[in-house]
C-alpha cells in the first residue's frame, strides 16, 4: 500500500535510505564513499521535509519498505529508496509511478533527478534520459558522482 508519509515515519525512512546506500551502492562507489554516505545521521527537520513535500511510503503488513518524494517547486524527484531486501520486486517502480503522477498533476512539465550510478538503468526504464555526469559535494565534505537525468511529463 502506498500512503503519505507522516513525521512518525522519518526514522524508519532514514534507516531504509541508509541501508539501501550501504547495500546497493557498493557496486559503483568505493567502500569509503558508501560508508560515509550511509552513516550520515538523519538531519534535524527531516520529518518536516517529508511532510512538506508530500513524501510517499510503501508498506506491506504495516512494514515500511520504501519511500520517495518530489520537490514540486524545483521540479525534481529528490529521493526514491526501497529496502535492499526488496530490490527487484517492483516496489521502486510502484513508488516512482505514483510520484510521476503527483508531479504531472501538479503541473510539472520536465522532471529532473540526480541518480546514483547504480540506479541509472532503473530510471532509464522509467523513461528518464541521462543528461550528464556530475560531482556532488555532500555537506560533510565527501564527493559523490551522480548522473543528472530528466523526463518530459507533458
Amino acid at each position: 500500500m502506498i500512503r503519505k508519509a507522516t513525521k512518525a515515519d522519518a526514522s524508519t525512512v532514514w534507516q531504509i535510505r541508509s541501508q539501501a546506500i550501504l547495500r546497493t551502492c557498493s557496486s559503483h562507489y568505493s567502500q569509503e564513499i558508501v560508508s560515509n554516505w550511509s552513516s550520515v545521521p538523519m538531519p534535524d527537520g527531516f520529518a518536516d521535509v517529508l511532510v512538506h513535500h508530500g513524501a510517499l511510503v510503501f508498506e506491506v503488513q504495516n512494514q515500511l519498505l520504501g519511500f520517495g518524494f518530489v520537490d514540486i517547486e524545483q521540479c525534481r524527484l529528490e529521493a526514491l529508496f526501497v529496502s535492499p531486501d526488496c530490490v527487484g520486486k517492483g516496489y521502486g517502480r510502484l513508488i516512482a509511478s505514483e510520484l510521476l503522477l503527483v508531479a504531472k498533476h501538479a503541473g510539472v512539465k520536465l522532471l529532473t533527478l540526480s541518480s546514483s550510478l547504480n540506479a541509472v538503468k532503473f530510471y532509464q526504464g522509467l523513461g528518464f534520459e541521462a543528461k550528464e555526469e556530475t560531482l556532488w559535494v555532500h555537506p560533510l565534505g565527501f564527493e559523490i558522482t551522480s548522473v543528472l537525468m530528466a523526463k518530459q511529463l507533458s
